[in-house]
């Protein structure tokens, strides 16, 4: 697995791959993770075309792209059909306490991967609360696809990056951004846009809204 991606990556996206929709919160509640860490877990599942990102109403949501069945992670489990010869070879097969050696085996490892399980969710530690209020770096990112929802070819769209862009909190939870997209216009050809954009962040719904867009 790429390095640069999250160690979490690989059961995050086997999560998401049982469901339709999902989002940072989902994922924030199912893994015990901070908010942030979520959100940037949904950003490279959609630069890896897992999920597509949606605006409902001022409220983002990720739809699922790639189905449960095609394997996201390249697991893949075959069923065990022992031949002819398999099953001669097994009736010479010692047995311990009436059980084959294969059954043995198998039943060392399950016992293993539950042992596993268990000590790595004991050691588990609640994550600190996030601090969204003063966060104008995670405010850019949903600053970026609510402005997203307002071009013609979102897409197509190039944001000035965060270091870019003026960066201002006009109050607790209140961010505004000025700086510019690269985007396709009606005709296809890219053309670069300036813009100036208020978000909000809701402590009580743990979401973000558009106040204000000047393009």
């Amino acid at each position: 697995m790429n390095e640069d991606l999250d160690p979490l990556f690989g059961e995050a996206v086997d999560y998401v791959a049982t469901k339709k929709y999902t989002s940072a919160d989902d994922l924030k509640e199912h893994f015990n993770i901070g908010y942030n860490r979520s959100a940037m877990l949904l950003e490279q599942m959609e630069e890896m075309g897992i999920v597509s990102w949606e605006s409902d109403n001022g409220i983002i949501r990720y739809r699922v792209i790639i189905p449960l069945a095609s394997g996201i992670t390249g697991q893949v489990t075959k069923e065990f059909k022992p031949n002819s010869s398999s099953i001669n070879a097994k009736q010479g097969d010692s047995k311990i306490l009436g059980y084959d050696s294969f059954e043995w085996i198998m039943a060392c490892i399950a016992f293993i991967i539950i042992l596993v399980i268990f000590v790595s969710c004991s050691g588990k530690s609640p994550s600190p609360k996030e601090d969204y209020c003063s966060d104008d770096k995670m405010a850019y990112i949903y600053a970026e696809k609510l402005i997203s929802s307002n071009l013609k070819s979102p897409s197509s769209a190039k944001f000035a990056s965060y270091y870019d862009v003026k960066s201002t909190q006009l109050e607790d939870c209140k961010f505004n951004f000025v700086g510019y997209v690269d985007a396709q216009n009606s005709f296809g050809a890219m053309i670069r846009t300036k813009f100036s954009v208020t978000v909000r962040y809701d402590q009580n719904k743990d979401t973000y809204y558009l106040e204000r867009l000047d393009m």
